[in-house]
């Protein structure tokens, strides 16, 4: 069955789905289809529905079920080299393999909702850094260099008290930060112990220097998380001309020799496809590059393999997938110092790990957590707060990948994230960790716990004990990013134009985290939402 034609059908109902469809609708001329896989969000939304609590991540009932392999391995390469027929024997011989610890089977809970990861994430609303971008423009894109992104950062947020050549105060996303005299005692402590490090104090991490100790800007008010689908999307739900659709996941996108002109989707257990002018694939990072492969538009010796008849040669596709690796080390307060429900994550630091001199580490604290939203830790100990100083890598060179072994609409994909693949980012968080040790050790911070899992001090100092502590408690940050990446037609391995517009064919653009080049200092929500803006205004 074919549905009627549109303008614009937009694939993923996340962070870049709903700005997309919100700017494309905005004018009334143009018809705009919007499809999520996962549920809708209620507009307007009580502050007592799950999505709206900051103070804990989501990570149940909103989620896709991904199980990822947090370091990587010969399955994609032994798929292609047996062929057709011998895919299902590659992908029974893998299953069979004895995972080692959680790397290939670590709960990768992307969002799958109507907000995608702006609805379930930790509502941190921080901006890439000038260098970020810079290495954008080294990969072959002039057009996204820090100059150019800054206003587009302005024009999504509201951002009132800020100087206003760096910060808007009336676009949708209100950025929101506690006042210095309001922090939390423990978060006093830190700030005070990265200053005696001899840490800048930054009035604001968002207005480009790197190295330095702040308040966390977020998109929260009053404790709400405020995400894409109750920001941007709430203001073009009346339009006559925008159609939502939850529950509907896309399978594959048609073409007419190497022009899009409409996709496949699955809705209550049925296949039917939808005629558009243009089709822009905002599924994420996991998500995008699965429906190509489906379609045609990835390598050819995969499309080959999964039987797919082939419509572009684009081996960068499902490559470069990146996530920030983090190591967090987790102590239990003293009674009375924490408080379930208060703001969990309200300073931040940017340092140098020690490896050599850049800003390659943000050392942050996670304060008053709720052990029961942390993955890995329910029922492991009797905790009920926790308090954790988080070192996440910023600009990690370990790369991953995802793939299908199946082109079965309901199979899932191979997701390889690679943490720690590239030895240079586990000495960058061993160096780290040793930095943020001697912070939780000082008196002010250490007076105020009764222990600390895992972790002693002849551990930190031991370096073979340190190394492999770091590669086996590592975890990526559910920041994916950069497997569809964004380059010139010269680059081999790049999927998208500076304007999203996939490389050998027509009507068709991505528009979210897959695109980018390189991996931001920071987590990627905000990064996302400003790429969505750009481009959606360019494709008017």
């Amino acid at each position: 069955m074919t549905d009627a034609t549109w303008d614009y059908v937009i694939v993923g109902g996340g962070s870049a789905g709903t700005v997309t469809a919100t700017r494309l609708a905005a004018d009334g001329r143009r018809r705009v289809l919007l499809l999520e896989a996962g549920g809708d969000q209620p507009s307007p939304r009580e502050k007592t529905h799950p999505l709206a609590d900051a103070s804990r991540l989501i990570l149940r009932d909103y989620n896709w079920d991904y199980l990822a392999n947090l370091r990587g391995s010969s399955r994609l390469e032994d798929l292609v080299a047996a062929g057709p027929e011998g895919r299902a024997r590659v992908a029974e011989a893998a299953a069979a393999r004895i995972p080692r610890a959680l790397w290939g089977r670590f709960p990768y809970q992307l969002g799958k909702v109507m907000g995608g990861g702006s609805a379930v994430n930790g509502a941190i609303a921080l901006r890439g850094l000038p260098r970020d971008f810079a290495e954008w423009v080294r990969l072959g894109n002039p057009e996204w260099s820090w100059e150019h992104v800054l206003p587009y950062y302005r024009e999504i947020e509201s951002d009132p008290g800020m100087p206003a050549e760096l910060h808007g105060d009336g676009g949708p996303v209100p950025i929101r930060r506690v006042a210095r005299e309001g922090l939390h005692e423990i978060d006093t402590a830190f700030w005070n112990e990265c200053v005696a490090l001899g840490l800048p104090e930054l009035d604001d991490l968002n207005g480009g220097r790197e190295a330095g100790v702040g308040v966390i800007p977020s998109n929260a008010v009053d404790g709400e998380r405020m995400d894409t689908a109750t920001t941007y999307l709430s203001t073009a739900r009346h339009l006559p001309n925008l159609e939502i659709r939850t529950g509907t996941k896309v399978t594959r996108v048609l073409f007419e020799g190497n022009r899009a002109v409409g996709v496949e989707l699955l809705a209550d257990g049925e296949l039917t496809t939808v005629r558009a002018g243009d089709v822009v694939l905002s599924a994420g990072a996991v998500g995008t590059p699965v429906v190509l492969m489906r379609s045609g538009v990835a390598a050819a010796g995969l499309t080959e393999s999964l039987g797919v008849a082939p419509v572009v040669d684009l081996p960068g596709v499902g490559e470069n997938l990146v996530d920030h690796p983090s190591v967090v080390i987790w102590s239990k307060p003293k009674p009375g110092v924490c408080t379930a429900g208060l703001p969990w994550r309200t300073v931040a630091s940017r340092m140098s790990s020690g490896f050599d001199d850049d800003t390659d580490i943000q050392v942050g604290l996670l304060n008053n957590v709720e052990s029961s939203t942390v993955p890995g830790f329910e029922n492991r100990l009797d905790w009920p707060l926790v308090v954790g100083v988080s070192v996440m890598l910023l600009r990690p060179a370990s790369r991953g990948r995802v793939f299908l072994e199946d082109a079965d609409p309901h199979a899932k994909p191979v997701i390889e994230l690679g943490l720690g693949t590239v030895e240079e980012d586990v000495d960058r968080l061993c160096h780290g960790v040793r930095k943020a040790w001697s912070i939780l050790r000082s008196p002010a911070l250490a007076d105020r716990f009764e222990e600390t899992q895992f972790w002693t001090d002849k551990m930190v100092a031991n370096d073979r004990i340190l190394r492999s502590g770091v590669r086996n408690i590592m975890n990526p940050g559910w920041h994916a990013a950069g497997s569809s990446r964004m380059g010139p037609a010269s680059d081999p391995m790049a999927v998208v134009d500076q304007e999203g517009r996939v490389h050998g064919t027509e009507n068709l653009r991505v528009v979210d985290a897959s695109v980018f080049p390189s991996m931001p200092s920071v987590p990627t929500n905000l990064t996302t939402i400003m790429l969505a803006e750009r481009i959606a205004g360019s494709a008017k």
